[in-house]
């Protein structure tokens, strides 16, 4: 389970990396940021009458 978080952590920041973030930007993130943005960028499920319940 740890591995698979450092494992994580490392394809985040090499992404973040390849697109224009600097290495000073990204050593600065806090847990805080890194909550955030996996809650932001999250893939999230649900169902059509709950995303346009304005249709039903």
């Amino acid at each position: 389970m740890i591995d698979d978080s450092i494992n994580s952590l490392t394809d985040f920041i090499k992404s973040h990396l390849q697109s224009g973030y600097k290495w000073e930007e990204v050593s600065k993130l806090t847990l805080g940021d890194l909550q955030l943005m996996n809650f932001v960028f999250e893939e999230r499920k649900t169902t059509i009458d709950k995303a346009f319940p304005f249709l039903f």
